[in-house]
C-alpha cells in the first residue's frame, strides 16, 4: 500500500540515526508527540478506516515507542506505514517486531549510493548495513509490504546520479522496490536534468520501477512520474518542518498547486480550394505542384476521381505531435455528419488511412501525400471487444466516470438480473441524473475518483472508460481504482489518443460554435503510458491493445490486482 491523497501523516518527532551536516535538525531529539496522541487524532477521522498512517519527523523508526504506535494506527483500523534512515532494519529482533506490527509501507531513505552514503551520514559502513537490513526485510515481507527506496540528491552535484541509480539496482539485488530520485533545498543542480538520462528506465520490465520526486516544478523527460510522495494530509496539531526525511511539507505544498493544463484531444483540416485530378499511378500525380507550400500540414483526400486538398492551422499541436497523428498512427478521420451534428462517433466518422501508391512517388517527402477513406465502423474491432467484456460483467461493479455511457444496453439487463451490483462515479451531475433516470436500481455517486472514499467495501470489476484523460491527478486515480479493486478483481480502461478531423469550413464552424463540456481533457496518454502507474500500485496486465496504424486511436488495458 503506497501513499497517495488519502494517506494520513502524523509528526511524532525522533532522534536521527546520523548527524548529518546538511540536515534541518542535525541530532538529538525534536518536538514530536505521543501515541496517545496519535490516537486522539485518529479517532477524530470519522473515514480513516483501511487507510496508510505514516508517523514522520527525524527518523521514528528509532523511537523506543515505535511499536506501540505502529499498534495504535492498527488498532484504529488503518495501516501503519514507516519513513526512516534504516537503523532500525539492520537488526533481525527488529525486523520481526516490524513483522509482526503488520507493517504495509516502508520507505527507507538513502543519501547516495555506496561511499556517497557513507560520506553523507558521516557514518562508515552505513550504507552496506542498511542494504543488507533491506534485503532481509523485503524477503521476510514476502510481498506483504510495499518498498520505496529514496535517493536523495542533497547537496552532492547531479552529474553521478544516473550511475548511483544503476549501483543501488544492483546492490538490491532481487528485493521488490520501487526506486525513488528526490532532491531538496540544498540540492545544487536541477533534477529534471540529472534524470535525463534515465528517461527510458521504465520500459525494462525486469528493473525496479523509477519515480521522480521534486521540490522545484519539474521539467523532466515524460517517462518519468512526478510523483509527490507521500503526499498526504496531516494529522494531530503540529506542523512538520522540512527535516532529512523527505521535505514533506513543501512537497505537499508544490502538489496541491501544481494544477495540470487543460489539452485539446483534437484538430481539424479543413478542406482547401485546392483540386486535382486523381491518377492512380504516383508518377502521374501532380497533388505535389499544386498543394500546400506546409506538406506536413496538409494531405489529400481521394474523392472518386480527384483529390481534395486538406489543411490545418492547429496551434494546439505542434510539428513532431500532428506528425505523430498524421504520418505515423494515421488517426485521421472523415466527418460525414451535416454540420454541427456529429453525434455517433460509429457511423458519423469514417477512418482515412494513407495510400500505398505514395511511398514509390518521388516527391512524397515533398507532398502532403494522398489518402483515401475506409468504409466501415472505425473502430468497430475495439468496441466489439469492449462490449463483449461488459456483457459478462458480474458481481460489486464501479464505473468511473459513467456519465456518457455508450454501453447501457449491455449493462441494463445484468443490473435488473440480479448479476451486477453497480455504481456509478461521475462529477457532472446532470450526466448523473440522465443515467439514474433510465438505470434507477443503480447507486450513483457525485465527484471524482481521486475524492472517492468507501472504506471497507472493495469491487470486482472497475470500469474508467474514456475517463482517464479528464481525471486531475493520474497517479492518484490509478491509487484509487487499485485500492477499491479486490484480489483478482479487474480494472478495464479505454481511452483515445489524439485525432484529426477532416472537415468541410461550414463543419468547422459549426463544431466552433457548439458549447464545450466542462469537465476537459488534462492530458492525452497511451496505454504504455499507464503502464508504469500499474506496476507501482501492483496491478497486472491481463489484455493490452494499444494504438497503432494497424489500430483505431482507441486503446484498451485490462489489469487485475
Amino acid at each position: 500500500m503506497r501513499p497517495s491523497a488519502d494517506t494520513l501523516l502524523f509528526w511524532v518527532g525522533a532522534k536521527c540515526a546520523y548527524s548529518c551536516p546538511a540536515c534541518p535538525i542535525a541530532q538529538g531529539e525534536v518536538a514530536g508527540q505521543s501515541a496517545e496522541d496519535l490516537h486522539r487524532a485518529l479517532l477524530a477521522i470519522s473515514d480513516r478506516k483501511g487507510r496508510l498512517v505514516i508517523p514522520i519527523g527525524g527518523d521514528p523508526g528509532m523511537r523506543p515507542d515505535l511499536l506501540r504506535l505502529l499498534a495504535t494506527i492498527r488498532g484504529d483500523d488503518c495501516v501503519p506505514g514507516l519513513i526512516t534512515t534504516g537503523a532500525v532494519l539492520c537488526q533481525a529482533a527488529a525486523r520481526e517486531r516490524l513483522l509482526r506490527a503488520r507493517l504495509g509501507y516502508l520507505r527507507l531513505q538513502l543519501f547516495g549510493a555506496g561511499d556517497a552514503h557513507d560520506e553523507s551520514t558521516r557514518a562508515a559502513g552505513s550504507y552496506a548495513a542498511v542494504l543488507a537490513g533491506l534485503r532481509a526485510w523485503a524477503e521476510a515481507s514476502a510481498g506483504g509490504c510495499d518498498i520505496d527506496v529514496v535517493l536523495n540528491l542533497r547537496s552532492r552535484p547531479a552529474d553521478r546520479l544516473a550511475d548511483e541509480v544503476e549501483q543501488l539496482r544492483s546492490d538490491l539485488g532481487k528485493a521488490s522496490v520501487q526506486l525513488i530520485v528526490a532532491d531538496d533545498a540544498d540540492s545544487p543542480d536541477p533534477l529534471a536534468a540529472a534524470v535525463a538520462p534515465l528517461a527510458g528506465w521504465n520500459t525494462h520490465g525486469e528493473r525496479p520501477l523509477l519515480a521522480v520526486e521534486s521540490i522545484a516544478e519539474p521539467a523532466q523527460p515524460a517517462e518519468m512520474m512526478a510523483i509527490p510522495v507521500p503526499g498526504g494530509v496531516f494529522v494531530g496539531a503540529a506542523t512538520p518542518a522540512a527535516t532529512c526525511l523527505g521535505v514533506v511539507d513543501r512537497l505537499r505544498e508544490r502538489a496541491a498547486a501544481a494544477a495540470p493544463r487543460v489539452h485539446s484531444n483534437s484538430f481539424n483540416f479543413v478542406r482547401s480550394s485546392a483540386t486535382v485530378a486523381y491518377r492512380e499511378n504516383a508518377e502521374d500525380c501532380d497533388a505535389h505542384a499544386a498543394g500546400s507550400a506546409e506538406p506536413a500540414r496538409s494531405l489529400w483526400l481521394i474523392a472518386g476521381e480527384e483529390l481534395h486538398e486538406y489543411t490545418t492551422d492547429t496551434g494546439d499541436f505542434d510539428a513532431t505531435e500532428i506528425a505523430r497523428i498524421k504520418d505515423e498512427w494515421s488517426h485521421l478521420f472523415l466527418d460525414r455528419a451535416a454540420a454541427g451534428v456529429l453525434d455517433d462517433f460509429r457511423e458519423g466518422m469514417r477512418r482515412v488511412l494513407p495510400d500505398a501508391a505514395c511511398e514509390e512517388c518521388a516527391h512524397k517527402n515533398g507532398c502532403g501525400r494522398r489518402f483515401r477513406m475506409v468504409d466501415g465502423q472505425p473502430f468497430a474491432v475495439e468496441e466489439a471487444w469492449i462490449a463483449d467484456y461488459v456483457r459478462h460483467l458480474s458481481g460489486r461493479v464501479l464505473d468511473v466516470g459513467c456519465g456518457e455511457q455508450l454501453y447501457r444496453d449491455e449493462i441494463i439487463p445484468l443490473v435488473r438480473d440480479g448479476r451486477v451490483s453497480y455504481t456509478g462515479l461521475d462529477p457532472d451531475q446532470p450526466s448523473l441524473d440522465e443515467w439514474r433516470e433510465v438505470l434507477p436500481e443503480g447507486v450513483f455517486v457525485l465527484g471524482g475518483i481521486e475524492e472517492f472514499y468507501c472504506p471497507g467495501e472493495t469491487y470486482d470489476r472497475l470500469l474508467c472508460l474514456r475517463s482517464l484523460n479528464h481525471v486531475f491527478d493520474l497517479d492518484e486515480a490509478i491509487a484509487k481504482m487499485a485500492w477499491a479493486l479486490k484480489p483478482g478483481g479487474q480494472l478495464l480502461i479505454v481511452e483515445t489518443t489524439p485525432f484529426a478531423m477532416l472537415r468541410e469550413s461550414d463543419q468547422v464552424s459549426a463544431a466552433d460554435r457548439a458549447p464545450r463540456a466542462g469537465h476537459q481533457h488534462f492530458r492525452n496518454v497511451t496505454s504504455e503510458d499507464i503502464l508504469p502507474y500499474a506496476r507501482r500500485r501492483g496491478l497486472r496486465v491481463l489484455h493490452h491493445h494499444p494504438v497503432g496504424l494497424e489500430s483505431s486511436n482507441e486503446w484498451v488495458l485490462l489489469l487485475t490486482k
